[in-house]
């Protein structure tokens, strides 16, 4: 089986029969399990025919999860490819607001995660769908202001590995990672400890081998390129293959 991610248009819209709207509530990832099956998957179905993909989207996830008001948004396309056929799909990420009952259509229950549960339905695609939706919600995070909470100050030690912070290192509260920890930012541009910090996210961090993203946060959005970037993070992320998303090259 062969997963692929594509931004939308390259595919026929006629020719797209899935839709898999990843959601959040309160901060947690909603999985459902179906009643045929005892494992977890994001909520997603087929689409009906002469139904527009993003209504198909709005339904499943009402359908499945139980959700009354929420915000939703197309994220990618995507293909799968197994036994040299191929399936399109639309892949969205939706914030719920409000959970109302549950239909009694397919599926039995619906649970919150503070990341992706071990046992999947689809483990072969989800994962990869799950990566895409964390990728662009870290997205949202460029050029805001943010408090970063210092826990491993500048010239501190690894408590683990017992290499030396060369900046200051810390995380944002009340905010989840793909680990279901707090989101970890970078802080650079200052050379003493600090216990905290306030400053614009002028990077993100993407880890294409790891769920663990990191933000890079700075006094000034204009400061550093993202070759000084990586010079600065590297003494932790040379272990992992890594992609520097900014707002400026």
């Amino acid at each position: 089986m062969k997963v692929e991610l594509l931004e939308i248009g390259k595919i026929k819209e006629k020719d797209l029969k899935f839709a898999v709207i990843s959601a959040s509530f309160q901060e947690k990832w909603i999985f459902v399990k179906h009643k045929q099956r005892d494992t977890w998957e994001i909520p997603g179905g087929h689409r009906e025919i002469g139904e527009d993909i993003n209504n198909t989207a709005k339904r499943e996830l009402s359908e499945e999860t139980g959700a009354k008001t929420f915000r939703i948004k197309p994220i990618c396309d995507y293909s799968v490819m197994r036994d040299d056929e191929v399936s399109y799909g639309r892949l969205f990420y939706a914030e719920i607001e409000a959970l109302g009952e549950l239909p009694d259509m397919e599926i039995e229950k619906v649970k919150l995660f503070d990341m992706l549960p071990e046992k999947l339905t689809y483990p072969e695609i989800q994962p990869f769908l799950y990566r895409k939706v964390l990728k662009e919600k870290m997205k949202e995070y460029l050029g805001k202001k943010v408090k970063v909470f210092i826990d491993r100050p500048l010239g501190s030690k690894h408590p683990n590995y017992g290499f030396v912070y060369p900046i200051n290192y810390g995380y944002l509260s009340n905010t989840v990672s793909g680990d279901g920890e707090e989101i970890d930012a970078y802080v650079i541009g200052e050379f003493e400890p600090l216990k905290s910090y306030e400053g614009y996210v002028i990077a993100i961090i993407y880890r294409k081998n790891d769920v663990e993203d990191k933000l890079v946060v700075c006094r000034d959005l204009n400061m550093y390129n993202k070759a000084q970037i990586r010079a600065l993070v590297d003494f932790q992320e040379r272990f992992f293959e890594v992609e520097i998303i900014m707002t400026r090259a």
